[in-house]
Order: C-alpha cells, then sequence, then structure tokens
C-alpha cells in the first residue's frame, strides 16, 4: 500500500524505509483480488514465493488476516 508517509508492505504491514539501498517496493497481485496491486518488502517478497500460494505460511500481517477472514466468512456460510 503507498501511504502519504510512504510504502506500507502488505504482507506483514511494515513501512518499506529506504534506508538500505538494496531494499525495494515490490509489486504484486493476487487471484482473489483480480485489477488489484499490492506492496511488499524484499523479505516479504521471498515469504510470497515460499507459501506457494498456501496463505497460511504467510508472515503474521494485513494479507495473512485477510485470508484468515475469508476462510472463517466461507466455513461459517458452509
Amino acid at each position: 500500500m503507498i501511504t502519504s508517509s510512504g510504502a506500507m508492505c502488505d504482507v506483514c504491514g511494515k513501512y518499506i524505509l529506504p534506508l538500505d539501498p538494496d531494499e525495494l517496493v515490490h509489486k504484486f497481485s493476487i487471484a482473489q483480488a483480480p485489477g488489484q496491486f499490492f506492496h511488499c518488502d524484499n523479505k516479504c517478497k521471498q515469504a510470497l514465493l515460499d507459501c506457494k500460494g498456501d496463505w497460511q505460511k504467510l508472515p503474521e500481517g494485513p494479507l495473512r488476516k485477510s485470508y484468515e477472514a475469508a476462510t472463517m466468512r466461507n466455513l461459517a456460510h458452509a
């Protein structure tokens, strides 16, 4: 997420600080939110790649919480 205070990682929820010259803001999308783009830092980009589509392997943060909430809604309506 890009805010007026800078880029925030949609995976872990922390601000992406350019203190490290190797730190980048990565843009990504997910199939469950077509047409929307999200942002993450280097560490969370690797976590996204490593989870191989299993949201339960994501680190704690906004994206995982969204998946958890959607799963709970689906279970409540089943």
